[in-house]
């Protein structure tokens, strides 16, 4: 298949123009939330964006309002039969061909096998960006059955694979999970590059905290038991009993593709018996963060966590696990305060200790505030991205 021009032709192009960057998602929400900016800052610079991923509904209608160009896949995050891997590699491929794509940009552990799968017999494929943004279920969520250790060395070998084609790099978003993958892959380092998370700045002019009670602690992002949901309910009971006089609030959805997802059932249950507030999807959350007070990340494992940066935005302490992605943007005690993963009483009582110390609230959330503007725009992100895509191989 005569998907690409070779190496010669591909590094010409990128001195005459700028390149066409096709990305491969596994859900058009995803992509909509945390690569929707970094999109169209490459329009801005004059790329051309395709995005290859599962159309859905109203996310899909807004990018191609957008005027990215779309191309349909069936693997979803919800089913990834054999049927739906092969007909989702050959429509990755026809996205390619039809596409003429410069740069295939795939994120996520199973678009980057996806890929892999796609190009591993091509010879003059696009360059590829294999974008791993976090260690998935698969690695985070505890499993340790027969079947997920098999699954587990499946996945290892399909990576070991993708990260040695030849025209490949691979893009992480913290050092932990650099290292971790370079030990048990033994990926070369000349193929590896650290990226960080980045958020679009718009500078919020003092932004202090809601004035009067109660506090506010607000968790934002998908209600997963790796992300610590269950730790915040039974930490939030533990201070109820205790009579802490505060408000907790959740906001986001369940994941129905995600095997460590709550019900709707559990999340309705959990907030009735911890009296906290659960909004579901909200499409508002700057605005919900800006009527908070501490804003809270209890997590396994993260890739670049956007609460997180978004706090640093909104000018919030952030109380977060000690963990990879957190421990990237949450420096203990300067920062943000650190717990560690699945401590129901030391989480309890960081919480209870933040909303004693208002001084201390500021002082961290000022100081998270300058680092993210310092360190995690757009501006000072993205083209670091421009640099790999337009790189000479």
């Amino acid at each position: 298949m005569s998907i690409m021009r070779d190496n010669v032709e591909l590094n010409r192009a990128y001195e005459n123009k700028p390149p066409r960057i096709l990305f491969v998602s596994q859900a058009d929400w995803a992509f909509q939330t945390h690569r929707i900016f970094l999109a169209r800052w490459l329009k801005q610079r004059g790329a051309v964006v395709g995005i290859l991923c599962p159309q859905a509904g109203k996310a899909t209608a807004e990018l191609k309002a957008e005027g990215f160009e779309l191309f349909s896949m069936e693997l979803s995050r919800e089913e990834a039969s054999l049927t739906r891997i092969i007909s989702s590699v050959k429509s990755l491929q026809e996205a390619c061909e039809s596409f003429k794509a410069d740069v295939l940009h795939c994120v996520s552990i199973r678009c980057v096998l996806l890929g892999w799968l796609a190009m591993r017999n091509v010879k003059s494929s696009p360059r590829i960006i294999n974008h791993l943004v976090g260690m998935g279920s698969m690695y985070t969520g505890g499993d340790r059955s027969l079947r997920s250790w098999v699954m587990k060395k499946l996945v290892d070998l399909g990576l070991c694979r993708a990260f040695r084609l030849p025209r490949a790099h691979t893009v992480f978003q913290n050092s932990d999970d650099l290292n971790w993958w370079m030990k048990r892959t033994r990926i070369p380092g000349n193929k590896t590059e650290l990226i960080p998370g980045s958020i679009s700045w718009v500078e919020q002019e003092g932004n202090p905290e809601p004035c009067g009670k109660p506090l506010r602690i607000l968790y934002v992002g998908r209600m997963l038991k790796n992300k610590g949901v269950e730790d915040l309910f039974r930490a939030w009971c533990h201070l109820r009993q205790e009579g802490v006089k505060a408000e907790l609030i959740l906001c986001g959805d369940i994941d129905k593709g995600s095997p460590t997802s709550l019900t709707r059932e559990d999340m309705c249950a959990y907030a009735t018996e911890a009296g906290c507030s659960w909004l579901g999807y909200r499409d508002d959350v700057m605005e919900i963060m800006r009527g908070c007070n501490i804003v809270i990340l209890p997590s396994y494992r993260e890739g670049f966590p956007k609460v997180i940066l978004e706090a640093g935005l909104a000018t919030r302490a952030v109380i977060a696990t000690d963990v990879p992605g957190c421990r990237e943007l949450v420096i203990h005690e300067r920062s943000g305060i650190l717990v560690k993963k699945r401590d129901i009483r030391g989480l309890a009582l960081a919480i209870q200790g933040l909303l004693k110390d208002e001084a201390k609230r500021t002082t961290l959330a000022k100081a998270l505030h300058r680092r993210v503007k310092s360190n995690y725009t757009d501006d000072t992100v993205n083209p670091l991205w421009w640099e790999l895509y337009t790189r000479k191989l």
